[in-house]
């Protein structure tokens, strides 16, 4: 797996900021960079599945439900699928409130880059499994998350428990389905033997549409201006 890293210009996306970071925001967005690295533990779990074709799929040694279109599109042509939680570890939510008692602007700007330090994580295990998968010959599907479009948020606590994420990587779950600690990630990829297109999913699709912090500054999740 590769080092971890925090993208800047991520990061300061994720601030609801467009385009480049001036050199004061950059110089912020590195000192931010550097702590929340030094305090990052990151810890995977993953877990292989097969895939049963059906109204909803569904996936061996889980007790989820794959409801919805958008997993059902994305699993369509697999009979493997690969889920996993990732995880930054609880140092780098203790930094942010610590920061958060002194300087709320700053323990933003923590946050931001602890997002995208967890997103280079996910990154780093797509890019193994892929890796991995293309000396056999076969391909992946896009990355897809519990709360993307309607697969439910609500699925995440049986997520959690298949993968036993509290006890191997020391991830929980709230009664609402957030993750503790809150840089942490859940996800599926799809395994197939055909090539897999990028899925290009508009807003209207997603769960957040409505309550969509990065909409309200004018950009999206993926970096586009509206």
């Amino acid at each position: 797996m590769q080092r971890l890293k925090v993208d800047p210009i991520e990061a300061y996306r994720y601030l609801g900021c467009r385009g480049e970071p001036d050199e004061t925001a950059r110089r912020e967005l590195d000192r931010a960079s550097t702590l929340v690295l030094e305090c990052a533990k990151p810890r995977v779990i993953q877990k292989r599945c097969d895939v049963t074709h059906g109204e909803p799929p569904v996936l061996s040694g889980t007790s989820f439900p794959l409801t919805g279109r958008a997993a059902a599109a994305l699993l369509r042509d697999c009979d493997v699928c690969c889920i996993f939680c990732a995880t930054l570890g609880s140092g780098v939510d203790a930094l942010v409130r610590r920061w958060e008692l002194r300087d709320m602007a700053f323990a933003a700007t923590l946050d931001a880059c602890a997002s995208s330090a967890v997103e280079s994580l996910c990154d780093n295990i797509e890019a193994d499994l892929r890796a991995e998968c293309m000396e056999k010959g076969l391909f992946l599907t896009d990355r897809f998350s519990p709360g993307y479009e309607d697969l439910p948020l609500a699925i995440q606590k049986a997520f959690c428990a298949d993968l036993d994420t509290a006890r191997k990587i020391g991830v929980t779950v709230t009664e609402s389905g957030l993750l503790l600690p809150r840089k942490s990630v859940t996800a599926l990829i799809g395994i197939s033997a055909r090539p897999q297109k990028s899925r290009e999913s508009g807003c209207e699709a997603c769960a957040a549409y409505k309550t969509c912090k990065f909409r309200e500054n004018g950009v999206t999740c993926y970096g586009h201006i509206l």
